[in-house]
């Protein structure tokens, strides 16, 4: 029942449980419930009620077809009335899951996986229609042995384990179907040794701290089936709300094997993260998903290589949301990213600027959009093919010259840009800085091709950056005249100043682009 207590699905009551009796029948019945509801068949080998025990026996719990399938088999569920209103439910601890499927390149594959949940306990309380389950796994640990790819079996050792996970999952059955989620484990460790693409082996292992999720999800009227009919969802009002914290990450891994040339290769590598936070919704008004990291730092070290390479940086983030809904009318959109403080170890440098006449300082990069867009169709509508040859018109002769659905999709990816806004770009790079802002719209004919608008740009230290690359040697100085020729087309010097410049871009109406009022178009 591991799904269960980590589905990023299952999410978000508006009001506490109400007090009054729940039955070990009503209780694994809300558990069939919610499952089929999101996609998965239910099948029970078998079960017996004795008492105030409800025993169930084989159960398994499937989703997916030919592309891929997931099966979990639960050999054993123990329902017991405590007598005070409550229910404790108590799995085997060892459960069967199995995974498999057809990959893009035809590969079949048969991957199995045991689950362990020793001492897991859950409690229920609250009503039929208003249940609350308190669960407490000591450990969960995901552990495969081998993979089976077009009938041949490989080894696969790897194993995942969390420790000390607890939290609630609240159900609320009615005119909206309510579930909401919280989830905390102490820990997180892996550890794996697999094979790659050049025969060689790769042998990793790390951990990471202080797991924390959460998630709300609501749904109208009639529960739907969301892993086939997620547009219908989101037209009748779901909506889905998820998120994921983690403290300090480790990871370490040694790869030995040999390169394209046959030749032996090897390498170690480690990484130490600080910690990330992560959010994640979806309704008919849009997708969003928001990351943030705090400092990481990355090494690695190989035999062929003469000294380690090493990278970090101290934060990043993203922020993105998408309009999902076909509507005539434009809707709102954004993209968002940083990365700041990032730096590379000294050996690297002096590659290319021995003499370190580049500046050192930590580089950054900000971009930050917005506008409208119009949505051109649902983007979680299934696709209808009714193209020649297709089931849905099997008598008509395939046309070698019509478009298929793939080459339909690349087409058309649903989105029309309608105005765009550049909130911020900031790039902070090598001792030179970039800012930019500004605001495009599609031209009167709605091309967005051809936008109409203005961008204004601000440059610090260019010039001192060109003399150092071209004492490197990096731009060769045959080409520096020509490189400070084209900076001059689009820049100009800031009056006052003794390494700024701008650039002031303007787009009109039928293709013309002017720079600080000069026509380049």
């Amino acid at each position: 029942m591991f799904r269960l207590t980590s589905s990023a699905l299952a999410l978000a009551a508006m009001t506490a449980p109400a007090f009054a009796d729940v039955t070990p029948e009503q209780v694994w019945q809300s558990w069939v419930d919610y499952y089929q509801s999101v996609g998965y068949s239910v099948t029970e080998g078998g079960r017996d009620k004795s008492g105030d025990r409800l025993t169930l026996r084989d159960v398994v719990i499937a989703t997916g077809g030919e592309s891929g399938r997931m099966q979990l088999t639960l050999p054993q569920v123990v329902l017991t009335d405590l007598g005070d209103g409550k229910v404790k439910t108590l799995f085997a601890e060892e459960l069967g899951l199995d995974l498999s499927g057809s990959e893009t390149e035809g590969e079949n594959y048969e991957l199995p996986v045991t689950v362990r949940i020793p001492g897991n306990t859950i409690t229920t309380s609250g009503a039929a229609a208003d249940m609350t389950h308190e669960f407490d796994y000591p450990t969960v640990e995901l552990t495969t042995s081998t993979i089976t790819t077009n009938g041949s079996e490989s080894p696969l050792p790897v194993k995942f384990s969390l420790s000390g996970t607890s939290g609630t999952f609240h159900t609320v059955t009615g005119s909206p179907n309510r579930y909401d989620y919280e989830m905390v484990s102490e820990a997180m460790t892996f550890e794996g040794d697999v094979p790659d693409d050049q025969n060689g082996m790769v042998k990793f292992a790390g951990s990471l701290d202080g797991l924390e999720s959460r998630g709300k999800l609501s749904a109208p009227g009639e529960f739907t089936n969301m892993e086939e009919e997620m547009d219908a969802a989101l037209k009748s009002g779901l909506s889905i709300e998820g998120s994921l914290k983690a403290g300090v990450a480790k990871a370490n891994f040694d790869y030995s094997g040999t390169d394209e040339q046959g030749q032996p290769t090897s390498g170690t590598g480690t990484y130490d993260g600080k910690g990330f936070d992560a959010s994640f919704n979806l309704s008919r008004q849009g997708m969003g998903y928001k990351l943030g990291s705090a400092a990481a730092q990355f090494q690695l070290t190989s035999p062929q290589v003469p000294f380690p390479i090493s990278y970090g940086f101290e934060s990043g983030s993203m922020d993105l949301l998408l309009p999902v809904s076909q509507q005539d009318a434009a809707q709102p959109f954004k993209f968002a990213y940083a990365l700041n403080g990032v730096t590379m170890a000294e050996e690297i440098w002096k590659i290319f600027d021995p003499q370190a006449l580049l500046s050192r300082a930590p580089a950054s990069l900000e971009l930050d959009l917005s506008g409208l867009m119009k949505v051109t169709r649902d983007l979680f509508a299934m696709p209808e093919e009714t193209l020649p040859g297709t089931p849905e018109n099997p008598d008509a002769a395939p046309d070698a010259q019509a478009p298929t659905a793939a080459m339909a999709d690349a087409e058309d990816s649903g989105f029309e840009p309608v105005e765009m806004q550049i909130n911020r770009l900031a790039l902070d790079l090598l001792g030179a800085k970039v800012n930019a802002t500004g605001e495009l719209k599609a031209a009167a004919d709605g091309n967005i091709e051809a936008p109409v608008g203005q961008i204004h740009a601000e440059y610090e230290g260019l010039n001192t950056l060109l003399d150092s690359l071209g004492t490197i040697g990096i731009v060769p100085a045959e080409q520096m005249m020509g490189v400070r020729m084209m900076l001059a087309l689009f820049a100009k010097p800031v009056e006052g100043t003794t390494d700024r410049m701008a650039t002031d871009l303007e787009f009109r109406e039928g293709g013309a682009v002017f720079a600080n009022g000069q026509q380049i178009r």
